[in-house]
């Protein structure tokens, strides 16, 4: 499965940010463990509807969940009606959400 998390980095070992107007995010493949990235950056400046933007861009990657330290309410609405489930996380690092998502200890809203 691949995984969505929103990020202020580009790798495992950078924080995990809250979802609308992260600065990237971190798309990890829980089967190859591989990772790539997409910038958020046009969302970080935007007014209005950020959260919304984003989702869209993360269901165009095809991830089949996010991981977020926080999201809005649109934003949870929209992603959820596309079937995606979405994991709000306390972990500092992207990898400990992953971790975290593994072991089974996060639960979706």
């Amino acid at each position: 499965m691949k995984l969505a998390l929103s990020s202020q980095g580009t790798g495992l070992d950078d924080v995990l940010s809250g979802f609308g107007r992260c600065r990237y995010f971190v798309l990890y493949d829980t089967d190859s463990e591989q990772i790539t990235t997409i910038s958020n950056e046009h969302n970080m400046v935007a007014g209005r509807g950020a959260g919304t933007r984003a989702a869209q861009d993360v269901v165009k990657t095809e991830a089949g969940a996010v991981i977020t330290s926080q999201i809005g309410p649109k934003a949870v609405s929209y992603l959820q009606g596309k079937d995606m489930p979405v994991y709000v996380s306390e972990a500092q690092s992207v990898q400990q959400a992953v971790q975290d998502f593994l072991a089974g200890t996060l639960r979706a809203l």
